[in-house]
């Protein structure tokens, strides 16, 4: 459930980024790299009937080094048009997809914590239902981005390189 989630995600915030040509898609193909990195980390692929060199890309060091390499690379890009960026990203975080983003991941920290608390009663409980509803806050996230409620943040960010 928790893997679907993530995938409908990651496939909503790429859509403004294959279909337009705004400047401020790296934000968006963060963010779809991001639930891509949560789907990886929730699927066991190395437990599924599926090709060595896709075991490697998507768990353990192949995994890690894969993830780090394209987030290195949207950081470089983005550090080379870094005031345009730094302007983009606060107007994305003041926006409904920023804010629910941000949720998503306090529940997924909290829900971390939860994990590690095996003198608590029923933490695991606890952990899944907060991973899951960081989860559900990172589709809704991609949601919102794709709606009419960031028209107003998207022409701002447009406006200036």
């Amino acid at each position: 459930m928790q893997a679907i989630l993530l995938v409908i995600g990651c496939i909503v915030f790429l859509v403004p980024v294959a279909l337009h040509k705004e400047s401020g898609k790296l934000i968006l193909l963060f963010c779809s790299l991001l639930c891509y990195s949560f789907v990886v980390r929730e699927l066991d692929v190395e437990l599924l009937n599926v090709p060595a060199a896709i075991k490697f890309l998507c768990s353990g060091v192949g995994r890690n080094t894969t993830l780090a390499v394209a987030f290195s690379a949207m950081l470089l890009y983005a550090l080379s048009r870094f005031s345009y960026y730094k302007k983009a990203v606060v107007l994305f975080l003041g926006s409904l997809p920023g804010i629910l983003l941000m949720l998503g991941g306090v529940l997924l920290v909290v829900g971390d914590l939860f994990e590690k608390r095996y003198s608590l009663g029923h933490h695991v409980f606890f952990e899944e239902f907060l991973e899951l509803s960081g989860y559900v806050s990172l589709l809704l996230s991609s949601l919102a981005a794709n709606s009419g409620l960031t028209r107003r943040s998207r022409g701002d960010l447009s406006g200036g390189h």
